[in-house]
């Protein structure tokens, strides 16, 4: 008998934060129809457009790391009415479609200035690029995982969290062209010329400098001078981290072979899946143990 005695209202509360999320989703969607150049119906059925499929995964993903962060941000207060409770889950509800439209912004933001003279939006529709669909659906993840950490931040409010949000998308930006610097090829040219390898590499870099960036941003925020002292501490070790073990790893797992020579000459795309893992577990290890 003990198994049928649930509660009941922690029940409710979890199915119900659950059709949030869906209904998060659902508006994630109108939403990009709306601040996207995209005719998102016509690009995922009508012309099967699979450059598009991938930067929407991306999409839908950082979407749902955005709603996972704003409901898990603090526990429902259940012991203080049911008023109490709705008045939380809305405030994670407006953080959520606040997350919708950040995550908009910053694809034009990335569009723009994060590669020269490439823009992923017309990449994807006007020749299909899965090497640009690719960078997009990184872009967002990496953007949301900024969000995760700003909404996630102790001590902090809306503008601060607005801040913060903005101060790791720019650092993103220059974080990624400092590696566009450092690989040893042309990342503009192989993404606009279609390199799946090369857009699926980056993209992975993308997501675990959003990891380096999430450490930086973490913590309490007590004052401006403290919380960007730490976040230019942390971000800039935390590069150098992943750059030197991210070369020493390729180095070992790679011997005979050269990591931009298999992107660029082979388009190797098992090189920059395994190339792309490796940083993002290194920037997950980063994160949790440094």
């Amino acid at each position: 008998m003990d198994l049928l005695q649930l509660d009941y209202a922690a029940l409710a509360l979890a199915i119900v934060q659950v059709v949030l999320g869906v209904a998060v989703l659902i508006v994630a969607k109108l939403a990009l129809g709306v601040l996207s150049p995209y005719a998102t119906d016509q690009e995922m059925t009508a012309r099967d457009n699979p450059a598009f499929g991938l930067a929407i995964a991306g999409y839908f993903a950082g979407t749902v790391i955005v709603y996972l962060s704003a409901a898990g941000s603090a526990p429902l207060p259940l012991d203080d009415g049911v008023k109490a409770v709705f008045i939380a889950m809305s405030a994670n509800l407006g953080w959520a479609l606040a997350g919708i439209v950040s995550l908009n912004g910053s694809r034009w933001l990335m569009d723009r200035w994060l590669v020269p003279h490439i823009r992923n939006d017309r990449e994807i529709t006007e020749h299909r690029n899965l090497a640009a669909g690719a960078l997009e659906s990184g872009a967002y993840v990496a953007s949301a995982a900024l969000l995760a950490g700003a909404i996630r931040q102790p001590g902090g409010s809306v503008y601060t969290a607005l801040a913060i949000f903005l101060l790791g998308q720019f650092a993103l930006i220059l974080l990624g062209r400092l590696y566009q610097a450092w690989t040893g090829y042309d990342v503009a040219a192989e993404v606009r010329a279609g390199n799946l390898a090369a857009g699926i590499g980056f993209a992975m870099t993308l997501a675990a400098l959003s990891l380096i960036m999430l450490k930086a941003i973490g913590g309490e925020f007590t004052s401006w001078t403290r919380s960007l002292s730490f976040f230019g501490f942390d971000a800039i070790i935390g590069l150098i981290l992943l750059l030197f073990l991210r070369w020493l790893t390729a180095a070992t797992l790679f011997p005979h072979a050269r990591v931009a020579e298999e992107i660029v000459r082979d388009r190797n795309v098992n090189v920059s899946l395994i190339e792309g893992v490796i940083a993002v577990g290194i920037a997950g290890i980063i994160l949790l143990l440094f």
